[in-house]
């Protein structure tokens, strides 16, 4: 998989975790093809995709254990080297941080890149009401397209007023930010009361 950090490290311009590998990449698929005796399943010859700190570029690469996946029937390996550095910061953020449950509404930001995606995908499985911001209509509809409730254009439109409007002025339940800086304030302002704001990136 090739994510932002990738080419942020490429241009030198993002420095890899202290004792990470020189050659970059931070998510792999491949097949596992020696294992180290601690490992309780023999997992030898398996279809995986994993997260990792650096290495990814290369033809062989070891990974921990519990940074493992199995790659599930329905995906290519292909499709499944860009499973695991999406999966994982979707869920470690808007499940294990926000708390994100059954019938919430979530503001996502970035709606159509790789993270935002991911919370729409994960936000239909687990029945939340997912509203995005893009930078482009073209974008918005996408979005729409892809199992969002609600897109805003954060270039033509006020999220924090449509946010209002659209949960009639209750706000959300949490909101996944990736942008920072000046939106934490107004993130603040979409929350309903309890509401759980959480930064990345």
């Amino acid at each position: 998989g090739v994510n932002r950090p990738d080419v942020l490290q490429r241009k030198g311009g993002y420095a890899p975790p202290p004792g990470a590998p020189s050659i970059p990449g931070l998510e792999v698929s491949g097949t596992i093809v020696a294992q180290g005796a601690e490992v309780a399943i023999d997992m030898t010859g398996q279809p995986v995709c994993a997260l990792l700190a650096g290495g990814g570029y290369a033809e062989y690469v070891a990974v921990a254990a519990g940074q493992v996946l199995p790659v599930p029937n329905a995906l290519s390996m292909v499709e499944a080297a860009a499973l695991p550095e999406t999966l994982f910061t979707v869920w470690t953020n808007l499940f294990e941080r926000a708390y994100a449950t059954e019938g919430d509404t979530v503001l996502v930001h970035g709606g159509t890149s790789g993270i935002g995606t991911m919370a729409i995908a994960l936000g239909a499985i687990f029945g939340l009401e997912v509203i995005v911001t893009a930078g482009s209509d073209d974008k918005c509809a996408a979005a729409v397209a892809l199992g969002a409730a609600h897109a805003i254009n954060y270039k033509t439109e006020d999220f924090v007023e449509r946010v209002a409007e659209i949960t009639g002025g209750k706000g959300c339940a949490a909101v996944l930010d990736m942008v920072g800086g000046d939106y934490v304030p107004r993130n603040l302002k979409c929350l309903a009361e309890d509401g759980r704001h959480v930064s990345i990136a």
